[in-house]
Protein backbone atom coordinates (compact mmCIF):
# COMPACT_ATOMS: atom_id res chain seq x y z
CA UNK A 1 0.00 0.00 0.00
CA UNK A 2 1.16 3.22 -0.90
CA UNK A 3 -0.37 5.26 2.00
CA UNK A 4 0.95 9.00 1.01
CA UNK A 5 -0.40 8.11 -2.66
CA UNK A 6 -3.90 7.05 -1.21
CA UNK A 7 -4.06 10.19 1.58
CA UNK A 8 -3.12 12.65 -1.27
CA UNK A 9 -5.69 11.15 -3.42
CA UNK A 10 -8.41 11.95 -0.71
CA UNK A 11 -7.17 15.33 -0.89
CA UNK A 12 -7.97 15.92 -4.15
CA UNK A 13 -11.10 14.49 -3.73
CA UNK A 14 -11.88 16.27 -0.48
CA UNK A 15 -11.15 19.69 -2.90
CA UNK A 16 -13.53 18.08 -5.02
CA UNK A 17 -16.47 17.73 -3.27
CA UNK A 18 -15.17 21.37 -1.51
CA UNK A 19 -19.09 22.51 -2.53
CA UNK A 20 -20.72 19.28 -1.59
CA UNK A 21 -21.03 19.23 2.47
CA UNK A 22 -21.91 15.47 3.10
CA UNK A 23 -19.47 14.31 0.23
CA UNK A 24 -16.96 15.99 1.89
CA UNK A 25 -17.50 15.41 5.48
CA UNK A 26 -17.67 11.74 4.34
CA UNK A 27 -14.32 11.48 2.49
CA UNK A 28 -12.52 13.95 5.29
CA UNK A 29 -13.70 11.45 7.74
CA UNK A 30 -12.57 8.45 5.46
CA UNK A 31 -8.88 10.37 5.44
CA UNK A 32 -8.94 10.38 9.21
CA UNK A 33 -9.63 6.53 9.30
CA UNK A 34 -7.60 5.64 6.73
CA UNK A 35 -4.55 7.53 7.94
CA UNK A 36 -4.45 5.38 10.86
CA UNK A 37 -6.03 1.68 9.16
CA UNK A 38 -6.63 1.90 5.39
CA UNK A 39 -8.36 -1.92 5.95
CA UNK A 40 -11.29 -0.18 6.56
CA UNK A 41 -14.26 -0.63 4.42
CA UNK A 42 -15.58 2.85 2.83
CA UNK A 43 -18.94 0.87 3.20
CA UNK A 44 -18.55 1.30 6.74
CA UNK A 45 -17.45 5.04 7.19
CA UNK A 46 -20.30 5.45 5.29
CA UNK A 47 -22.52 3.61 7.69
CA UNK A 48 -20.78 5.07 10.74
CA UNK A 49 -21.12 8.34 9.43
CA UNK A 50 -25.53 7.69 9.01
CA UNK A 51 -25.15 6.55 12.61
CA UNK A 52 -23.33 9.62 13.81
CA UNK A 53 -21.35 7.24 15.63
CA UNK A 54 -18.72 10.41 16.88
CA UNK A 55 -17.30 7.71 19.22
CA UNK A 56 -16.02 6.12 16.04
CA UNK A 57 -14.40 8.46 14.28
CA UNK A 58 -12.95 10.26 17.98
CA UNK A 59 -11.35 6.56 18.06
CA UNK A 60 -9.81 7.32 14.63
CA UNK A 61 -8.95 10.61 15.86
CA UNK A 62 -7.42 10.36 18.68
CA UNK A 63 -4.62 7.89 17.35
CA UNK A 64 -3.34 10.17 14.69
CA UNK A 65 -0.64 13.14 15.75
CA UNK A 66 -2.68 15.06 13.49
CA UNK A 67 -4.15 18.79 13.40
CA UNK A 68 -6.32 19.03 16.13
CA UNK A 69 -7.94 21.61 15.31
CA UNK A 70 -8.98 20.50 12.17
CA UNK A 71 -10.37 17.49 13.58
CA UNK A 72 -12.59 19.95 15.68
CA UNK A 73 -13.51 21.63 12.58
CA UNK A 74 -14.49 18.32 10.80
CA UNK A 75 -17.01 17.47 13.88
CA UNK A 76 -18.89 21.00 13.46
CA UNK A 77 -18.46 20.44 9.46
CA UNK A 78 -19.92 17.16 10.51
CA UNK A 79 -22.86 18.39 12.56
CA UNK A 80 -23.84 20.81 9.92
CA UNK A 81 -23.31 18.78 7.21
CA UNK A 82 -26.54 16.47 8.73
CA UNK A 83 -28.47 19.77 7.48
CA UNK A 84 -27.93 18.83 3.69
CA UNK A 85 -28.68 15.02 4.34
CA UNK A 86 -31.96 14.40 2.55
CA UNK A 87 -33.02 11.40 0.46
CA UNK A 88 -30.86 12.56 -2.42
CA UNK A 89 -27.74 12.82 -0.47
CA UNK A 90 -28.41 9.16 0.99
CA UNK A 91 -28.60 8.42 -2.71
CA UNK A 92 -25.55 9.11 -3.47
CA UNK A 93 -23.58 7.74 -0.01
CA UNK A 94 -23.06 4.57 -2.10
CA UNK A 95 -21.13 5.50 -5.22
CA UNK A 96 -18.72 7.69 -2.62
CA UNK A 97 -18.37 4.60 -1.35
CA UNK A 98 -17.24 3.11 -4.07
CA UNK A 99 -15.37 5.95 -5.75
CA UNK A 100 -13.05 5.82 -2.09
CA UNK A 101 -13.18 1.94 -2.65
CA UNK A 102 -11.43 2.71 -6.41
CA UNK A 103 -9.04 5.30 -5.00
CA UNK A 104 -7.88 2.67 -2.28
CA UNK A 105 -7.89 -0.28 -4.73
CA UNK A 106 -5.35 1.99 -7.03
CA UNK A 107 -2.75 3.37 -4.17
CA UNK A 108 -2.78 -0.49 -3.34
CA UNK A 109 -2.12 -1.43 -6.78
CA UNK A 110 -0.42 1.46 -8.32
Amino acid sequence: MKKESLLQALDTTIGKYKDQPVERVVVSLTKQVWEIDWTVAPFDIVSHYLAFDVPYFYRFMSMDKGDEAQEKQLLHDWIDSRDFLGKEEKNKLPAIAEELNQLRVKARNG
